[in-house]
C-alpha cells in the first residue's frame, strides 16, 4: 500500500511539473518587429491585434503555469497543513483533480516535497482562443506548451526521512501541458487543464 501511494506521488510529481522562459520570447520578439515597421504605421496598427491577444494569452497562460508548478513544493512540502483549496487557483478539472489525489495520498503517507523543477526549454505548439464553453461539447480556449523540465533536484521522503524518489527517474522529462480559460477573457482565469507526458522522447 505504501509502496504503490509512493510510486503514485514519484510519478505524478515527474508528469505535473514545468515551465520556462521560451513563450515569453514570442512578444519580446512581435516588439522589434513592430518598432521596425514603424514607417508604416497603419498596417501595424490593425494587424498586432489578433497576434496580440494571443500573446497576451500565452504570457498569463505560462504565468498560470509557473504558479502551478511552484504550487507542486507548495502544496507538498508540509501535505498535513495544506488546505484542499491549494491547487484551486493554478489547475481545473481532470488535472486539479490529479493534484487532489496526490495531496491525500500525501497526507495519508506523511510524506514530504522539497526542491524545484528548473526548465530546460519550453515553446509554445497551440494557441486557440475560440470561446464557446456553452456548448456540448465545450470548446475552451487554450494554450499548449511543450516543455523539457529537469526534476533532478526533486525529491521526495516519507514520514522517516526517506527518498522514494524511483532511481530509475530520469533526470529530464518531455511533457506536453494544456493551460485553458473557462472565463476568457478574463486574464486571470487561465488554469492547467492537462499534463501528458511525451512517450518515447527525450530532452
Amino acid at each position: 500500500m505504501k509502496t504503490t501511494t509512493a510510486g503514485i506521488l514519484a510519478a505524478a510529481l515527474l508528469l505535473a511539473s514545468c515551465t520556462g522562459g521560451g513563450s515569453a520570447a514570442k512578444p519580446t520578439a512581435s516588439t522589434p518587429s513592430a518598432s521596425a515597421s514603424s514607417p508604416s504605421p497603419t498596417p501595424s496598427a490593425t494587424s498586432p491585434s489578433p497576434t496580440s491577444a494571443e500573446d497576451q494569452a500565452v504570457q498569463n497562460a505560462e504565468a498560470v503555469y509557473r504558479d502551478y508548478l511552484r504550487a507542486q513544493t507548495t502544496c507538498l512540502s508540509e501535505p498535513r497543513k495544506t488546505l484542499p483549496t491549494c491547487f484551486d487557483n493554478v489547475a481545473i478539472g481532470d488535472e486539479r483533480n490529479k493534484r487532489m489525489q496526490i495531496l491525500r495520498a500525501a497526507q495519508e503517507v506523511d510524506s514530504k516535497v522539497s526542491g524545484d523543477v528548473t526548465i530546460v526549454s519550453i515553446r509554445t505548439i497551440k494557441v486557440d482562443l475560440t470561446n464557446k464553453v456553452n456548448e456540448s461539447p465545450p470548446t475552451v480556449p487554450q494554450v499548449v506548451f511543450a516543455v523539457c523540465m529537469d526534476v533532478s533536484k526533486v525529491n521526495i521522503v516519507d514520514k522517516d526521512g526517506k527518498s522514494i524518489v524511483p532511481p530509475t527517474r530520469k533526470p529530464h522529462v518531455p511533457v506536453n501541458v494544456s493551460v485553458l480559460n473557462y472565463k476568457y477573457p478574463d486574464p486571470v482565469q487561465w488554469r492547467v487543464g492537462l499534463v501528458t507526458d511525451v512517450r518515447d522522447e527525450s530532452c
